[in-house]
């Protein structure tokens, strides 16, 4: 049996709050999933934002696969969606003139890009590229866009989250640049383990490339970095780091040290 096309589909412009049909795709990126749920409903842009609002927000969401090195958008298309990552990685970047990369931010789990794009300016300034096999919501201008425009106080209390977020990140920015490259290696490795004390093994989620890019160095200046952090017990092979003493690189870390000596 064919299903009724839905009767106002030609003239709703977004999700009404008594109608079902608008919220069914919501059930369907979420697929019952509390744990999908937690990890849209945790993002800041939707802190403290109930339930029922959220399905509404995301009624044009839809969940799509990629393989790697798929193009998710390029820069200059039109923003009329933003991303959530569920699995994977996902990276943000420019093209110079003579075509080299600059990586601006890698987006892992839990985490969503391009808000801002589809918010204001309308277009996307950069490219998007799946660096690691990654399962995304496409979030949906329309619906969005929509809900927001009819609860104005749902529209400033995101505007609120979106601010704190903005500062954090400035904050996240600002240390990062009072780092000495050992530094931004270090706190990056040991974000990535849940060990405080004793030996730990990390393997990095992209490759040495895009770490290097991640925390603001070259690659060749990474490559000098883990070597000096061997004194520190910290061993790599490939993608998979040994670190042989969480404990005395944290404090190391946190020392006011210029850091480790060859």
């Amino acid at each position: 049996m064919t299903a009724l096309p839905c009767p106002c589909r030609t003239t709703c412009e977004g999700p009404k709050i008594d109608c079902d049909r608008t919220l069914s795709t919501p059930n369907r990126v979420f697929r019952g999933s509390v744990t999908i749920q937690e990890a849209v409903a945790s993002l800041p842009i939707f802190e403290g934002i109930p339930s029922d609002v959220l399905c509404r927000l995301l009624a044009d969401a839809t969940t799509i696969s990629r393989g790697r090195s798929s193009v998710l958008f390029s820069a200059g298309d039109v923003a009329d969606c933003f991303f959530i990552v569920l699995e994977g990685a996902v990276k943000l970047f420019a093209l110079a003139q003579d075509g080299r990369e600059s990586i601006v931010e890698i987006f892992g789990p839990g985490t969503s890009f391009a808000e801002a794009a589809m918010l204001s300016v309308g277009k996307f300034p950069l490219h998007a590229e799946v660096i690691e096999d990654a399962t995304v919501i496409r979030v949906g201008r329309r619906a969005f866009l929509h809900t927001l425009n009819s609860d104005h106080d749902l529209a400033y209390r995101m505007l609120a989250a979106l601010i704190r977020w903005s500062r954090r990140l400035a904050g996240e920015i600002s240390d990062l640049k009072e780092l000495s490259p050992w530094q931004r290696v270090a706190e990056f490795l040991l974000s990535q383990t849940m060990a405080t004390e004793g030996e730990a093994m990390v393997c990095l989620p992209f490759n040495k490339e895009v770490l290097a890019s991640r925390v603001g160095i070259r690659r060749e200046s990474l490559s000098r970095v883990l070597a000096r952090l061997r004194v520190l017990g910290v061993q790599t092979n490939g993608t998979n780091i040994h670190i042989a003493d969480v404990g005395l690189l944290r404090r190391a870390f946190v020392s006011e040290a210029d850091g480790p000596r060859h």
